[in-house]
């Protein structure tokens, strides 16, 4: 525990998003044990200072993902199965720093479903996700709140089902992430911005042209997700930030930002672990140079 106050005293600390990155010590996101090891290699041989752990779908025997489903059924058929309790077990036994936790990303295919059962599924899983941040001791739990290819949906009721769910865990940032939408009207800023807490994606912030807008909402952004390559660029930038340094400039040093910077890579190749430690060092320094 002392180890994790450490660190969590730092601004801005460089977290990594687990999963997509296993795969660079050879593992398989899918793999708990796999996660754990990239978790522990990450502290103690990189800059990062703590990690975003993703509560996958595909560790889940009561039902295959709805979010891409045909494109993961696949991987959910093969993968183990955990409860958010193993889970939670696993991670405190471990000698990790959890900084946030991405829930599942059915949460928002579910809320936005037709089907009383499913809607139910949607508001168990926002449980279960604060509930495991809050047993691993993370500040933030990250979700993708809505379903980003349904046209209609009823965002007050997405607005009361997360407030009335993260009432029951007050140490727990729930945050809410600018996810493409398509509901007629709206845009992932006008959406995420309804919401107490925010999880900015600079990647969608670019591609929507919509970075800008989140200044008037800085104070609360929990979190932020970080893509980008060895060069820091941004695919579909606006001209303000042609590259991902331009936006942790302006974030960091002129809105003021002091969250968590969580990298989430383009791209991880097998084998790749050194590759992986000089991004990290790049996204540490990019901002305190």
């Amino acid at each position: 525990m002392e180890r994790d106050a450490s660190r969590r005293q730092h601004p801005n600390p460089v977290s990594l998003s687990v999963a997509p990155c296993v795969v660079a010590l050879g593992g398989s996101g899918y793999r708990l044990d796999d996660n754990l090891r990239l978790m522990e290699w990450a502290l103690r041989e990189t800059a990062a200072e703590g990690c975003e752990f993703q509560n996958l779908a595909e560790w889940d025997h009561r039902t295959p993902p709805l979010d891409e489903g045909a494109h993961r059924l696949k991987a959910w058929t093969h993968a183990e199965k955990h409860t958010a309790d193993e889970i939670a077990q696993r991670i405190v036994s471990a000698d990790t720093c959890v900084l946030s936790i991405h829930a599942n990303r059915d949460v928002g295919v579910n809320l936005c479903s037709r089907r009383n059962d499913q809607i139910e599924r949607g508001r168990s899983l926002i449980e279960e996700s604060l509930g495991l941040a809050q047993a691993v001791g993370a500040e933030i739990c990250v979700f993708h709140l809505w379903d980003t290819w349904r046209k209609s949906f009823d965002v007050r009721f997405l607005e009361s089902s997360l407030r009335r769910a993260a009432a029951a865990f007050p140490e727990v940032k729930a945050s809410v992430e600018n996810v493409p939408t398509h509901l007629e009207g709206e845009t992932p800023f006008t959406l995420a911005d309804r919401f107490e807490w925010i999880t900015l994606d600079l990647h969608w912030a670019a591609l929507f042209d919509e970075f800008q807008r989140f200044r008037a909402c800085v104070d609360r952004i929990a979190n932020v997700h970080v893509r980008f390559d060895a060069r820091l660029s941004m695919s579909n930038a606006p001209a303000d930030m042609k590259t991902l340094e331009d936006a942790l400039r302006i974030l960091v040093l002129n809105w003021g930002y002091s969250g968590p910077l969580t990298f989430e890579p383009l791209e991880i190749e097998p084998g790749t672990n050194e590759e992986l430690a000089s991004l990290l060092s790049v996204l540490r320094f990019a901002t305190r140079s």
